[in-house]
């Protein structure tokens, strides 16, 4: 993990790459604090935006990333500051014009969190969009898992698109060694349909949650993201193994969960 004044760096590139009508009336500006920060459920808060007696400004949480991004690549880690200062400038945006969708957006996916995301599932639904393959990756750990713990719990994997070509060899390689043979793969495109069969959708990045509840929004409810950060192929060589681990932690904690019911 960078230090904390190699991420102020990194958090000011962010903000400079923007155009700087997006700032206009954020007195108080962006602001790296040296903090952890969780909610009331112990989920990770990675950035805040405040509208008080101070004025408008934004924090971000130099800790927190910390704590979710230990072993982060800095083009990684330089990806999720940016995903951050988006997301808390969208809420300064909406803010000014008296918008509520983000906050909503906020607010249902936590009580997602807090109710334990698709822990009520008995059927899910792994959806991801790329070429990767990461959906079935997911099913084949939680399929394996599931039948490890003795839990019922039907699964299907679908790609927003379908990709073209196969994995990278390396993909293939780091998922085979935790149990997850995707050599022969192809998603189906998720559909109305597809969705409709399923009690939970799971999906790799918040983005990607987000675009299916646009084209889907009478599914909204069911449709969340696998785990608290985005998992997305790595830029850089060697990459994939960590990667398949942080899938495989994901589907653990997901089983557990489930589990308890």
């Amino acid at each position: 993990m960078l230090g904390f004044e190699e991420v102020g760096a990194l958090l000011d590139r962010a903000a400079e790459a923007l155009p700087r009508e997006i700032f206009k009336d954020l007195n108080g500006g962006v602001n790296l604090i040296d903090d952890v920060r969780r909610d009331e459920d112990g989920n990770y808060i990675m950035g805040l935006y405040h509208h008080d007696g101070m004025g408008r400004y934004i924090e971000i949480f130099y800790g927190s990333f910390a704590a979710l991004y230990p072993d982060a690549e800095p083009e990684e880690l330089e990806r999720e500051l940016r995903k951050t200062l988006h997301h808390e400038l969208t809420h300064h945006i909406e803010n000014k014009a008296g918008d509520r969708t983000l906050e909503r957006w906020d607010e249902q996916h936590k009580a997602e969190l807090a109710m334990g995301g698709p822990l009520r599932a008995e059927s899910i639904l792994f959806v991801c969009a790329d070429g990767a393959l990461l959906s079935p990756v997911c099913l084949r750990m939680f399929e394996s898992e599931c039948a490890r713990r003795f839990l019922r719990v039907g699964c299907a994997y679908a790609g927003l698109e379908v990709p073209d070509g196969t994995p990278p060899e390396e993909a293939l390689r780091a998922a085979r060694e935790l149990g997850a043979d995707i050599s022969v793969c192809v998603p189906q495109r998720v559909s109305e349909r597809l969705i409709r069969g399923f009690d939970a959708v799971l999906c790799m990045t918040l983005a990607q949650a987000e675009e299916l509840a646009e084209r889907f929004p009478e599914y909204e409810e069911r449709i969340m993201c696998l785990g608290q950060r985005d998992m997305t192929p790595p830029r850089l060589k060697g990459g994939w193994a960590r990667l398949m681990r942080a899938l495989k932690a994901e589907i653990d904690a997901l089983c557990d969960e489930l589990e308890e019911e």
